[in-house]
């Protein structure tokens, strides 16, 4: 993948859709799988602003590639939220930025400090 774009792709979701928004494509008859391009070219990833700006691309990614389980019925909606974390948790792996990983998983910046 590009520096500065991540693809996510939920195995769960429902269609394929390319990063312009254009018609779904069929991966094969029985399953379909959307994807969303998140571009983060414009984030400085060394500030807590851009990794917090590129964890909510990230998760509203996420929300949309596994929008087709939304629903209030409880055991979709349980498959959503199980969608929308593996698609963000992926999606920050596919990122492979030390802090971005620790913003995912702890909620804040953390500062490396050196040592002997």
């Amino acid at each position: 993948m590009s520096k500065y774009l991540v693809k996510l792709l939920p195995v769960a979701a429902a269609l394929v859709l390319s990063n312009v928004g254009q018609a779904a494509t069929t991966i094969d008859r029985k399953t379909e799988v959307l994807s969303v391009v998140v571009k983060y070219g414009d984030l400085d990833l060394a500030t807590r602003s851009g990794i917090s700006k590129l964890h909510a691309r990230l998760r509203g990614a996420a929300k949309q590639v596994c929008s087709p389980l939304d629903s209030r019925v409880l055991g979709l909606r349980e498959q959503y939220d199980a969608c929308v974390t593996d698609a963000v948790k992926r999606a920050v792996a596919d990122v492979n930025k030390p802090a971005v990983t620790r913003f995912h998983r702890y909620g804040r910046h953390v500062t490396e400090l050196a040592s002997n």
